[in-house]
């Protein structure tokens, strides 16, 4: 019964992880939308370009067309994200897990870097993450060698 109480709990913490790593996101696609359409002002605000070998306003554009291409990946990661149910249970190690090892707490989905919620802290990887590809399909109970390191998995949802 101790392992069902544990699992319900996990679900709820994997549901405040995700919560949070949406709100992460969000903060990340309005931070790009402001630098790109900064950078756009800017050269608007610069003019036409004064000659043919214009480098300034060159260098403004190409400085949009930057925050362009992170604004689109920031766009395509929250799709991704928005597409994960964060209340399913996982058995093995896949896309959409939180995992508690015996080192760290995942929560495999977008990579945001550490999350911080009242119950602790997470780290949210991709799943292009080093650590995800020695552990993934794995189980509760199986250890893998990361770095030097015996990782356990104790716990997933």
């Amino acid at each position: 019964m101790k392992s069902l109480f544990i699992a319900m709990d996990l679900i709820e913490i994997k549901k405040k992880v995700y919560d949070k790593c949406v709100e992460k996101q969000n903060e990340i696609l309005e931070n790009a939308k402001a630098a790109m359409d900064d950078a756009q002002k800017a050269a608007n605000e610069y003019g036409p370009p004064k000659d043919r070998y214009d480098s300034f306003r060159t260098q403004l554009l190409r400085k949009r067309d930057l925050h362009a291409e992170q604004y689109e990946k920031a766009i395509k990661e929250m799709d991704f994200l928005l597409n994960l149910k964060p209340d399913n249970q996982n058995k093995e190690l896949i896309i959409n897990t939180l995992v508690v090892t015996n080192k760290q707490r995942f929560y495999v989905s977008i990579g945001l870097g550490k999350i911080t919620i009242p119950d602790g802290e997470y780290y949210a990887i991709s799943p292009q993450a080093p650590i995800y590809q020695s552990l993934k399909e794995k189980t509760k109970g199986d250890s893998v060698v990361f770095n030097g390191q015996k990782i356990t998995i104790l716990e997933l949802v």
